[in-house]
């Protein structure tokens, strides 16, 4: 009975110690996936302002468009050669814990129309 008596509330200590690990390691894995979604988002937006640069309209506004609201971009910038409309997009990656992961750039070329 005493064995069981001095065991009282170690597996709330243990639970306390290794809480803030698990919740650390939840927020770095959330950081990844959120870097992950802005890879894929600024690709969709560079073939978006390739697209709209090819037609003819504002490739800015269509790249800003293809782009959820808490992305912005950083630079961008299209160009004309031989194999079509370039359209190039840096995007910096939102942080959800004190990591700078940088920035995503992805370029798009869609074929000239004739």
């Amino acid at each position: 009975m005493r064995r069981l008596r001095s065991e009282r509330g170690a597996a709330a200590l243990e639970v306390a110690g290794v809480a803030p690990l698990v919740i650390f390691a939840a927020l770095v894995a959330l950081q990844f996936g959120v870097a992950a979604w802005t890879i894929i988002s600024t690709g969709q937006a560079a073939r978006d302002g390739a697209r709209a640069y090819s037609l003819g309209d504002d490739p800015r506004t269509a790249a800003e468009g293809a782009l959820p609201g808490v992305m912005e971009i950083g630079g961008d910038g299209g160009s004309l050669s031989g194999e079509g409309y370039t359209y190039r997009v840096t995007v910096k990656v939102p942080t959800v814990v004190k990591l700078n992961l940088g920035s995503v750039t992805r370029s798009a070329t869609m074929p000239v129309i004739k």
